[in-house]
């Protein structure tokens, strides 16, 4: 488990995805995943935690800051991140673009 998540997480600064106004930061230490994502003056947070038992146990998505946005449409972008890395064995940077692209929208 241990090494599965020390790898997913190693991926993301190795991650030849660039995302235009979004900055992902790795703590490996922490196995987590913070991405921040800013339009003009406003900032949206994400962290995504992988369980300690990762890939048995599920990730956790978080929320930071989320200014401007509904509960309702932030909420539904949450379980689809959440199902698309759990349940679709995505990667997380396939997932945040997938966030990114919702949010986009």
């Amino acid at each position: 488990s241990s090494v599965l998540s020390s790898q997913e997480i190693s991926s993301v600064p190795t991650s030849t995805q660039l995302f235009n106004g979004m900055t992902v930061k790795a703590r490996s230490a922490a196995r987590e995943v913070i991405a921040t994502y800013s339009v003009d003056d406003i900032f949206i947070e994400l962290i995504i935690q992988l369980p300690s038992n990762y890939p048995l146990g599920s990730i956790t998505v978080e929320s930071g800051k989320r200014v401007g946005v509904a509960v309702q449409q932030w909420r539904n972008w949450m379980l689809q991140l959440s199902t698309y890395l759990t349940h679709q064995n995505g990667s997380i940077m396939e997932g945040l673009s997938l966030w990114k692209n919702n949010v986009d929208k």
